[in-house]
């Protein structure tokens, strides 16, 4: 079967970050596996399991290919579910800010591909580390086009980071994030609004050097009055997930 344009180029995107990734240890500092599951709250829960692999490079670079799925109860109760997501994101060296350089500017290009549309990211990072916490705050923007009707969208994100060192073995993350449509004349998002928020709380359990557990709760606004499926319910989420260093 012939290949879509968006296919090709995620093919090809994938074959040169694989490049980079077996290019030698000269090259990296770490690489990082992360595994996620996700599981909502509301009638017809989503089960969100996502595999991640990181590597950060000694100029402070990084860079991120993701694997995620879904499965809906009542609707994907038969084999594999429709609709999976691939990510790719790069984020450039950071810029040291400062005397002490405890700020920092870190520049991030990125795409995700679902099997019915391609989006296109490009952010930009700003944080401060103190002694035991870090606060950052992140614009993303989005460009988004769906694969049947060709109609496109753009969107942005506001993320703000707040984390702190309990201490040596326990460190808690707190990550509101907000979404909002740029233009007029794209669709509404699931809420039923132009814009929702996120808030999710993070705990983080380091084991040992190379291995690090952490799980918490994502909150979310409701679901639109009018939507399909669960409507005037909140689609927040228990998450859990491990990290490992190789």
């Amino acid at each position: 079967m012939r290949a879509t344009y968006p296919s090709r180029w995620f093919i090809g995107t994938a074959t040169a970050c694989m490049t980079m990734f077996l290019a030698g240890p000269s090259l990296a500092a770490d690489d990082i596996l992360t595994m996620k599951l996700e599981h909502t709250t509301n009638s017809h829960a989503l089960t969100l399991p996502k595999v991640a692999v990181t590597r950060v490079f000694d100029d402070t670079s990084s860079l991120t290919l993701e694997k995620s799925w879904y499965w809906q109860e009542g609707v994907h109760e038969s084999g594999w579910p429709k609709h999976d997501e691939g990510f790719v994101n790069y984020a450039f060296p950071s810029y040291n800010l400062g005397a002490d350089n405890r700020w920092s500017l870190t520049p991030q290009l990125g795409a995700k591909f679902r099997s019915n549309l391609t989006r296109a990211l490009a952010a930009i990072k700003v944080g401060y580390q103190g002694d035991g916490w870090s606060l950052s705050g992140r614009y993303r923007y989005e460009q988004e086009t769906t694969h049947e009707t060709a109609k496109e969208g753009t969107a942005g994100r506001i993320d703000l980071y707040a984390s702190y060192d309990i201490n040596d073995d326990w460190m808690l993350l707190y990550n509101p994030h907000y979404h909002f449509k740029h233009e007029d004349d794209s669709p509404d998002f699931g809420t039923g609004d132009r814009d929702y928020l996120e808030q999710e709380f993070l705990v983080f359990h380091t084991l040992d050097a190379k291995n690090t557990l952490f799980g918490g709760y994502i909150r979310r606004d409701k679901n639109s009055d009018q939507a399909s499926m669960d409507p005037g319910q909140r689609n927040s989420s228990w998450l859990i997930g491990y990290q490992h260093k190789f």
